[in-house]
């Protein structure tokens, strides 16, 4: 249950981030609204569900098995409350408003916690609707408003790393702000991203550990059992606790944490009171084999290697959708489509898809199957634990049983307990099954590894072969032209589509829009000092003018003296040989406190002064 809301937080996330917000349209009440409205659908649609459901158990003819038909509406219902939160996020006007805010808009954590707290929102109302189906059919004892808060009490620790990170970053940017721009590189965001799951693997699991108020479990049978079965396991963990989890009343038991200095078994008392110590020595003794094959420490290099390739796929996925964008650049409708997003109200939706995707596709296959292999490792282990299937055999039947009759119905990372039951009882008379099982999985590994190392290679050759900024750019100077030709008197989209031109080779027809800039807007310093630079730096050494971009630059810099263009000032006193005024124009830029590119300042600088002191008569 809960690596499925790990799966949900992660795709939310996605889907905000991705969603880039322009201009509000709607004032703030009515985007509230709005978003209201959405909350309000989802409750109907929930609700509606649910009573027809419920009508359809105690009518006459209900499901052949009430309790799987009931599990997957529970499912369906959590699906559906995040589809709308998607729509929410990508059609409602909300975070446009949210955005608007400078300081909220700079701070990973409040921009992003708006996506939380909504998620956490859409949670409570589908925990608290589906209660009645959890209540009659799944034999939920909880009240509602106590289940709602167990659910909520459980779930929130998916929040902790996502928290943890932001905090961070946010302390960065205000701390060391040089670090902080290094971290909003790819390569950068990739690395923090690393080093902090594996900081996050040694804090994450004592934190918990408090949030979920597990405490000591007291010195009695069970904890005799689990003791004997670590032993025989050799297996080391720091304490053996008491899971309060769901009031204490989900049969259930777990390991928490990678390393054993900050490892912890945890056992709810529903579990201790619904089996005898042989079932109890069966489940202690799966446990430890989760932690004697290092399940634990392969779950967090399986997240590591999803950001790896995801980063890696990043600009695959860029180029994949630019030059999507490129061929409906062709149509009329195509160009509106790019140039007006808003009027598909899915467009960021699309823009999230392959990532949505690879995400899903990862966790509910690759992940999903090491997963279900890992269950089936940890049950064979138990075997040699306490040398018979028959101990945890029975606690799965024992499970079974008391969680509504699952015994058949298999999820996506557990077998069914029929097949994880049958596995034991083979494996039993043929102990060869499991060397078989522990040869599959370091297949599989191995084949994980090799398709891993494959995709971020390729991943990051096409990164630095830049495919994506050429087609950008194309796909740019498209769409610039077409606005030219319908605002034929708008001096900065010829002096963007000329500097585009320049870029990509085209000089010539790049100086042509810059000259019809400057006829358009002889008084902008913008225009007037790109069309100076292009002439002092044109590669066609054909296409240079010094002593005319000379007269430009000072024009340029005596209606705004910013540090750009004094900049350009500096390069046309350098290519028409006044050297020492090319110096004084370089002090003045650096001194002018520009607020970027201070190493390129300092270069152009010391560039001026060593061609001034070559040249400098005796």
């Amino acid at each position: 249950m809960l690596f499925a809301q790990i799966i949900a937080f992660i795709l939310v996330l996605v889907v905000y981030e991705a969603h880039h917000t322009e201009m509000p349209r709607l004032d703030l009440t009515e985007a509230v609204l709005e978003a209201l409205l959405f909350f309000c659908m989802i409750w109907v649609g929930i609700s509606l569900w649910v009573r027809m459901f419920l009508r359809r158990i105690y009518g006459l003819r209900p499901p052949l098995d009430p309790g799987r038909a009931a599990r997957r509406l529970v499912a369906l219902a959590h699906g559906l409350g995040l589809l709308g939160l998607a729509l929410m996020f990508t059609t409602s006007e909300l975070k446009a408003h949210i955005m608007q805010v400078p300081w909220i808009a700079a701070s990973q954590t409040l921009s992003g916690g708006f996506a939380v707290l909504l998620f956490f929102a859409v949670m409570i109302m589908v925990w608290y609707l589906v209660y009645p189906v959890e209540r009659q059919v799944l034999n939920q004892s909880l009240p509602r408003l106590g289940y709602v808060k167990a659910q909520a009490r459980f779930v929130a620790p998916v929040a902790f790393p996502w928290l943890l990170v932001s905090l961070c970053q946010d302390a960065l940017m205000v701390g060391w702000p040089d670090a902080a721009a290094w971290l909003r590189t790819q390569t950068g965001d990739l690395i923090f991203l690393i080093f902090f799951l594996l900081v996050l693997s040694l804090l994450f699991p004592p934190l918990v550990r408090h949030w979920w108020g597990c405490h000591s479990w007291p010195d009695d049978e069970v904890r005799h059992i689990a003791q004997e079965m670590l032993r025989r396991s050799r297996v080391k963990v720091t304490a053996i606790l008491s899971w309060p989890i769901m009031e204490g009343r989900m049969i259930s038991a777990g390991v928490l944490g990678v390393f054993p200095g900050f490892r912890y078994l945890l056992i709810t008392p529903a579990l201790a009171e619904s089996m005898n110590p042989e079932e109890l020595g069966g489940v202690f003794a799966h446990e430890a084999g989760h932690v004697h094959h290092r399940h634990m420490a392969l779950y967090l290099l399986f997240f590591l290697g999803f950001f790896a390739a995801t980063y890696a796929l990043s600009s695959v996925f860029s180029l994949i959708l630019m030059g999507l964008f490129y061929l409906l650049s062709y149509s009329d409708w195509g160009l509106d489509l790019i140039v007006s997003p808003k009027d598909n109200e899915l467009f960021s939706l699309v823009l999230a898809l392959p990532m949505v995707l690879l995400l899903a596709l990862y966790l509910r296959f690759i992940m999903g199957w090491f997963m279900r292999h890992f269950e089936r490792q940890a049950d064979l282990f138990a075997i040699g634990i306490n040398g018979s299937a028959a101990p945890l055999a029975s606690a799965l039947e024992t499970v079974a049983r008391l969680s509504g009759n699952i015994r058949n119905l298999p999820s996506w990372h557990h077998f069914s307990v029929a097949q994880r039951v049958d596995a034991l009882w083979r494996a039993q008379e043929d102990p060869g099954l499991i060397r078989a099982e522990s040869r599959l999985i370091k297949k599989g590994f191995a084949l994980y590894l090799i398709c891993l190392l494959l995709i971020t290679g390729l991943g990051f050759g096409l990164n630095s072969a830049d495919y994506e900024a050429g087609l950008e750019r194309t796909l740019t100077m498209r769409l610039l032209e077409r606005q030219a030709r319908s605002d034929p008197h708008n001096a900065a989209l010829f002096m963007n589509l000329g500097v585009l031109r320049l870029e990509s080779g085209d000089e010539q027809e790049g100086l042509d829009d810059l000259g019809a800039a400057v006829l358009l807007a002889p008084k902008d310093p913008e225009v007037i000092n790109t069309l100076a630079w292009f002439l002092v730096t044109a590669k066609d050494q054909s296409l240079r003018r010094p002593k005319q971009a000379l007269i430009l630059a000072q024009k340029a810099v005596a209606i705004s003296p910013k540090p750009h263009i004094w900049d350009t000032l500096a390069e046309a006193f350098w290519a028409n040989g006044h050297y020492e005024r090319a110096v004084a124009a370089a002090r003045t830029a650096l001194s002018s406190n520009p607020k970027d590119k201070l190493d390129y300042y300092q270069k152009q600088l010391r560039r001026f002064q060593i061609a001034a002191k070559k040249n400098k008569q005796p």
